[in-house]
């Protein structure tokens, strides 16, 4: 998906992860500040350009949508319709958009697993969110899930799915539900990150005592929940798993019967 979000006046859905968690593999929330603190004064940044990665995940994209498509509808026996937006969404109050790689829609309700073995329902429209990970460890990254967070949050929608092709050839399926207490913190994040922008501030330097490979502990980010980021979304979702869980079979159970 290309870039539709302005630098300078609109946090971006690749960039929620870097703030949200201090840093990610790819960046830190230190360098997105200076990006849109430089685009602000008018002062051009120097385009890293593309690395091998993203132009295999750019030159893939299509066709792990469209097996994600298919796979989805193999898996939950729902139809599905999947199509690229051309416009970012946008939430001018909070400096947020989104460029969202598809959107996937449903006429009926539809079920997936999380890796904790929770089932989400899926109806109507939500986010599908295209993924080549060729060091890919069976379970999404952190940023991911921050990062379809801020997707849902911009287009207004319940769920997502991220679809990750992996080094093995196997394309993996992660739904997330949307979560209350994930935007919440992901709005105060965006408020310090603005007003730091707005008063030319500066974030502290992240500990260097921290292995600088693996993501920020999302305890320290996110104290009152005390787990990490998929677990949050997951929470938001125990109310209703038993209930679905149950639907599910129902459904199974009349189509032995007819």
């Amino acid at each position: 998906m290309p870039k539709l979000t302005k630098t300078g006046w609109e946090i971006g859905s690749s960039e929620a992860g870097a703030i949200v968690l201090h840093k990610t593999a790819f960046q830190t929330r230190h360098e997105v500040l200076h990006n849109h603190k430089m685009a602000r004064a008018g002062v051009e940044t120097i385009d890293r350009g593309e690395t091998a990665a993203m132009r295999r995940g750019n030159a893939l994209e299509g066709g792990v949508a469209d097996w994600a498509s298919l796979e989805i509808r193999i898996q939950t026996g729902v139809e599905n319709n999947v199509w690229e937006p051309t416009e970012p969404f946008k939430i001018k109050e909070l400096g947020i958009a989104s460029s969202i790689d598809r959107l996937i829609e449903v006429n009926e309700p539809m079920y997936l697993p999380t890796l904790d073995d929770n089932i989400v329902e899926m109806d109507g429209v939500g986010v599908l969110e295209i993924k080549t990970d060729f060091y890919h460890h069976n379970k999404p990254k952190e940023e991911w899930v921050i990062q379809v967070a801020h997707q849902m949050l911009c287009a207004d929608l319940e769920w997502a799915i991220i679809a990750c092709l992996s080094q093995t050839g196997k394309l993996h399926l992660y739904p997330v539900q949307r979560s209350v207490a994930m935007e919440r913190v992901m709005k105060d994040a965006y408020k310090e990150f603005w007003h730091l922008v707005g008063t030319d501030g500066e974030y502290p330097p992240i500990d260097s005592s921290t292995n600088e490979a693996s993501a920020v502990d999302l305890v320290e980010v996110l104290p009152e929940t005390h787990g990490d980021v998929a677990l949050i979304c997951n929470d938001y979702l125990r109310a209703t798993s038993e209930a679905a869980n149950w639907n599910k079979t129902k459904k199974e159970l009349k189509e032995k019967l007819c």
